[in-house]
């Protein structure tokens, strides 16, 4: 029953790239990972980016703790 009604369809192209497209993605992702993460110094970086406190961010968005909740 289902493959008379898949032989006749023109669009199961479509199914089959979004599959082969997710799978290059994860395939590329597992490279990354696994061989271009190889050197500990830069995975510390990464690791460490949240906490990062050299990088400052300034302009309105800033707001102290102390201003929080209070108006201008």
């Amino acid at each position: 029953m289902f493959q008379e009604f898949f032989s006749r369809s023109s669009h199961l192209i479509w199914p089959v790239l979004g599959l082969l497209l997710s799978v290059a993605f994860f395939i590329g992702v597992l490279a990354y990972v696994f061989l271009g993460l190889r050197d500990r110094g830069h995975i510390s970086q990464l690791a460490a980016l949240p906490f990062d406190t050299e990088e400052t961010i300034e302009g309105p968005a800033v707001v102290k703790a102390g201003q929080i909740g209070r108006a201008s």
